[in-house]
């Protein structure tokens, strides 16, 4: 029993996907602060812009993650 258990799926899936894409907006900002040309060759090809994208999603995962499972274990706690 999670935080959405009594919410529809369609809601709950809903949620997933807003946080899942928020989180990967919010990496994707941070992500605009590193000098890209120290560590790569030519930090303007696609490659690079493909490598940030990639980095973004797999961030932004995280942090959604660390969300969710931050909600549920404080709804345990005040139940």
């Amino acid at each position: 029993m999670g935080v959405f258990s009594n919410v529809s799926f369609r809601v709950q899936g809903s949620l997933t996907i807003l946080g899942l894409l928020l989180g990967t907006l919010l990496a994707w900002y941070a992500l605009g602060a590193v000098r890209w040309d120290v560590f790569l060759k030519a930090p303007e090809s696609r490659a690079a812009s493909l490598l940030r994208l990639l980095l973004a999603v797999l961030i932004g995962a995280g942090v959604a993650g660390f969300v969710v499972q931050y909600a549920t274990g404080a709804a345990m706690i005040r139940s």
